[in-house]
């Protein structure tokens, strides 16, 4: 019996011994491979620290370089152009300020470059002698004695070629650290494929460990099952899933405890596992489960989709184990789908990022060429004219160029700078009272000139407003939305073609209204993926459009922010070569009348006569009479009309007031006109409506007896000034359209500008002067503030007020004349002449005292009339 168990117990210590030895020798397998794994991570790491890091670090830091020796040559060639004293220390102060910029990125570059490090020296050797020409120059430049071409010749011999070379320099090192960049990606290949080699040899050695332990591990079952709890806990614990099979068989030997977490399957259905793949995937893992010369380990990434619906990324990897006794697959499950959706976040980022640098690419293009076009013809305009003195007609046809082309590039400045308004959130809305009457007529003055220049028909209908047509809202910027949307619609609508505006209450509501603008074209029209496009900033319907009609790709993106800003929607219907038709609507409270401060004619107890083939416009124009004490009936044809006029003449009533269409299909107004003229006499005033132009039978409607013209649509102010100068007029011909003026629109006026700039303030003075104003200027609001007090009360009749200005600007000095006991403190009218053209500028100017904001380049027509319009409130 004991020699029995000697040999077991030998045999026992002989398989502890075989255990121990494979057991350590597997450990040590195992720490080589943990050593080399580490070792080489960190290499990889480190080769990877100094791609990611350090290249990438040295160029960035090089740009800024480049940027801020870029801003210094500006700063410097600046001041070829203005190098007074001002201007010398401003640039002084602005060129000490990046050279402080500058050393956080040269030390950043000298801390992180990879190359030679006198590359950095020799940087830093000519910024250094940057810096000692550049005070050199500055104090040349702040000599009283400099020439600017003395100074420019100065730059170009001692400055530029420090700022070439700098350029060089950084241009060198970024090209350097590109180099190095790749040098280390491909040291990080050899790392990697080294690793990858070596992990095969060590997991070679360790399965050959393993294969002998098996002797051992039979032996020893005690220590297997507690080895097999121990790697079930751990499947347990991890985020893969493992399927043991036989190779030959497919028999399941191993199910990972963790399948339902990982794969949504229980552990006895595994076989149902292919039906959460798609047909070619599954197809594609049987054939190489099959096949036994299928590459080893077998690698497929595929969209797997649970039993409950969830989709899920999984890494599919089949390793077969030809060693042991009975080949076996294992499968291995990885969810990879935090990893797959970052990849595809980081990916749509970088389209998106790729599509709005790309778009704003072609922006920048596009705007280079639209702020050059103007500026071209601006320059070449005003050479043409300097040749052409002698040849005044040649003279005049080159300033109305140029004045067309600033108003173009003043356009094109204010897109700009509302869409960056916009994407600032910037952007306030105004809440103020409006007559939406006054607002489209307004517009429609504009938007009909425009089209009826290009030869094409515009038209307009307002339904649903009734007495009702006082709203509080921004006017300012309905109108902007309108005239962006209609230029568009002028823009690419050929010539013979039409346009038409339909504005109606689309929703009525307790204290807010909802406006319908429907603004139809006959144009080219867009498609479907077009129309998705043109909302979008910098973006137009195709890349053709700038070429051909030209634009920035920001008025309908502004538009449709302005619309959302003001709570409404925008919806686009477009055909190509059929039109486009934009429906807006916007919400706007209910106003009241009562700040409409307008006198009636209660007291005459006046009868109007309407004559209009539209009922619409005959029900409008009726309640506009309404507002103003005149009663008021209408006829639809112009024979109804004159028929009405004799029966009350036959009364011994007569119509007081006629009002009659212009085009209606029975008989025109003048027609009309001319046979109550031969009933009544020329006693009754009348009134000619007209679709906003009236050029071409003005002569021929006064020749027939009219008074004067009121344009459509109407609006209460309107009706009201015509009516009163009809009356005052009876008996006679009179004008009260848009009369061209006569003799100079500023004459007998003397005003008080204030302005600090000298050219501003002496073409201003000009351009007033050349109106008949006599102007008095003042360099500051100080100045101004002081010429004030001083005057006697009538000395002036306005004052036209900058706003930034030294010393005093406009604000305080308009605050200060409010608040003097000059008699006139309260009544002189005060209107802001400024740059600053936003609607918080505006208020901001109202809020200090002004009476009016006329925003530069200064447009006398707009001038005369602001002047006019607070005069008369003055004397009122």
């Amino acid at each position: 019996m004991r020699k029995t168990v000697e040999p077991k117990e030998r045999s026992v210590v002989r398989s502890q011994r075989m255990s121990t030895v494979s057991t350590v020798i597997l450990i040590l397998l195992m720490l080589c491979y943990l050593v080399m794994n580490i070792n080489n991570s960190a290499r990889l790491a480190a080769q990877t620290e100094i791609i990611s890091s350090h290249p990438f670090e040295v160029v960035i830091s090089a740009g800024d370089v480049k940027l801020y020796v870029s801003e210094m040559s500006l700063r410097t060639g600046r001041l070829e152009r203005h190098f007074s004293t001002e201007d010398v220390e401003y640039a002084r102060a602005s060129l000490d300020d990046l050279d402080d910029s500058l050393e956080k990125p040269i030390a950043r570059i000298e801390e992180l470059y990879l190359g030679d490090p006198e590359d950095v020296q020799a940087l830093k050797d000519t910024l250094m002698l940057l810096r000692t020409e550049r005070r050199g120059y500055l104090e040349f430049c702040a000599r009283a004695d400099t020439t600017a071409a003395q100074i420019e010749a100065y730059s170009q011999e001692h400055l530029q070629p420090l700022y070439d070379q700098a350029f060089w320099q950084t241009e060198e090192i970024v090209s350097t650290a590109q180099a190095k960049k790749v040098g280390y990606g491909q040291t990080a290949e050899i790392l990697r494929r080294t690793d990858l080699i070596a992990s095969v040899i060590l997991m070679g050695l360790m399965v050959v460990v393993l294969l002998v332990s098996q002797y051992v591990l039979h032996r020893q079952r005690k220590e297997l099952v507690y080895r097999s709890r121990l790697f079930d806990n751990l499947s347990l614990s991890i985020d893969d899933a493992f399927i043991i099979r036989d190779a030959n068989t497919g028999v399941i030997s191993y199910r990972g405890l963790n399948l339902e977490r990982i794969l949504g399957i229980h552990m006895e259905e595994v076989e149902n596992l292919y039906q959460g793949l798609s047909k070619e995937d599954a197809q594609a893992l049987r054939d190489g489960i099959s096949d036994p010369r299928f590459p080893s380990p077998f690698e497929k990434q595929v969209e797997y989709t649970k039993p409950n619906k969830e989709k899920r990324w999984m890494l599919i990897r089949i390793y077969r184990v030809e060693d042991l006794n009975t080949p076996q697959l294992i499968t291995v499950f990885s969810d990879r789908t935090d990893e797959v959706r970052s990849r595809q976040v980081l990916q749509e980022a970088m389209m998106t990022a790729e599509r709005a640098n790309r778009a704003k690419s072609e922006f920048l293009s596009r705007m280079s060429h639209e702020i050059r076009t103007p500026l071209n013809a601006i320059i070449g305009m005003t050479t043409i004219a300097a040749a052409s003195v002698e040849d005044p007609a040649r003279v005049e046809d080159c300033l109305s160029k140029i004045t067309f082309s600033s108003k173009h590039l003043l356009m094109l400045i204010n897109d700009v700078l509302d869409m960056s308004k916009i994407e600032s959130s910037k952007m306030a809305l105004q809440n103020e009272p409006f007559d939406i009457f006054e607002i489209i007529n307004g517009f429609v003055s504009t938007v009909y000139a425009q089209a009826k220049g290009k030869g094409i028909q515009f038209s307009e209908t307002m339904e649903g407003f009734g007495e009702d047509t006082v709203f509080i809202g921004d006017s300012l910027r309905l109108n902007q939305i309108l005239l962006n949307l209609s230029s568009n619609a002028v823009k690419f609508t050929a010539p013979g073609g039409s346009i038409r505006l339909d504005v109606s209450r689309h929703k009525i509501g307790n204290t807010t209204d909802v406006l319908r603008f429907i603004l139809s074209d006959t144009g080219i029209g867009m498609t479907k993926e077009a129309v998705e496009r043109i909302f979008q900033p910098f973006e137009q319907a195709d890349a053709s459009i700038a070429k051909r009609f030209g634009g920035t790709g920001l008025g309908m993106s502004i538009t449709k922010n302005l619309i959302a800003l003001m709570g409404g929607q925008i919806q686009v219907e477009s055909e190509p070569g059929v039109g486009t038709t934009c429906i807006v609507d916007l919400p706007f409270e209910k106003g009241q009348e009562t700040g409409i401060a307008e006198p009636d004619f209660e007291q005459q107890g006046l009868r109007a006569l309407i004559v209009d083939d539209e009922r619409q416009v005959c029900e409008q124009t009726a309640v506009l009479l309404g507002k103003i004490k005149i009663g008021a009936e209408w006829r639809l044809s112009g024979a109804e009309g004159v028929e009405r006029v004799k029966e009350a003449h036959r009364e011994g009533r007569d119509i007081d007031l006629c009002l009659i269409d212009w085009k209606m299909p029975d008989m025109d107004g003048v027609e009309v006109t001319r046979r109550i003229r031969r009933e009544v006499g020329y006693d009754v005033p009348i009134v000619m409506i007209s679709a906003y132009d009236v050029s071409e039978v003005e002569e021929e409607a006064r020749a027939a007896g009219v008074n004067g013209f009121l344009p459509k649509p109407l609006y209460r102010s309107s009706v009201y000034a015509v009516i009163k100068a009809a009356l005052e007029h009876k008996g006679q011909f009179f004008n009260t359209g848009a009369p061209k003026p006569a003799g100079r629109p500023l004459d007998g006026l003397r005003l008080l500008m204030a302005e600090d700039n000298a050219l501003n303030q002496e073409i201003a003075a000009t351009l007033l002067r050349m109106s008949g104003a006599v102007v008095d200027c003042a360099e500051d609001g100080r100045q101004a503030l002081q010429a004030f007090l001083a005057s006697k009360p009538g000395d002036y009749d306005a004052i036209l007020m900058d706003i930034q200005m030294p010393v005093m600007d406009g604000h305080e000095a308009a605050r200060n004349i409010r608040a003097s006991g000059h008699p006139q403190a309260l009544t002189i009218p005060i209107i802001a002449t400024t740059a600053n053209a936003f609607s918080d500028d505006i208020s901001a100017a109202l809020a200090a005292g002004m009476d009016a904001h006329v925003s530069k380049p200064l447009d006398m027509a707009q001038l005369c009339k602001t002047l006019a319009d607070c005069m008369s409130r003055a004397d009122g």
